[in-house]
């Protein structure tokens, strides 16, 4: 079965990489274009993986994030893998994203292999 992947982040250019990169490796790829439509299919969607941007404008990843796991912590779904992803360096948001049970945490630029490596690893952790 393929696996399904949202990928939220509010860089167009990051998406339509990110995007082709994992439908290239055979993924179903699912974006949310800013936080809010994340948080939405975050809520709604069955996925396997969650790639999230740290730093967005409406609200920050890692709250993103909070809210998606609570309310599906709530409603009796499945909890979801999250790879963080940011180009901007914090030593806060890895400690919050760690707290959060974050599988990877990116820093942009990062190596395509590394992002496909984690991907990879962290669906085989969800078989």
């Amino acid at each position: 079965m393929t696996k399904k992947i949202l990928l939220i982040d509010d860089d167009p250019l990051v998406l339509k990489t990110l995007k082709k990169l994992l439908k290239a490796e055979g993924y179903c790829v699912e974006l949310a274009k800013a936080a809010q439509e994340g948080l939405e299919k975050g809520k709604t969607l069955n996925v396997d993986l969650i790639i999230c941007d740290v730093k967005m404008p409406e609200i920050n990843g890692i709250e993103l994030i909070k809210q998606v796991k609570e309310f599906r912590k709530n409603e009796n779904k499945p909890d979801v893998p999250v790879i963080f992803i940011t180009g901007y360096a914090s030593e806060d948001a890895p400690i919050e994203a760690i707290k959060l049970g974050a599988r990877d945490y990116l820093l942009k630029p990062f190596d395509l292999d590394k992002l496909l490596g984690s991907v990879k690893a962290n669906l085989a952790k969800s078989d």
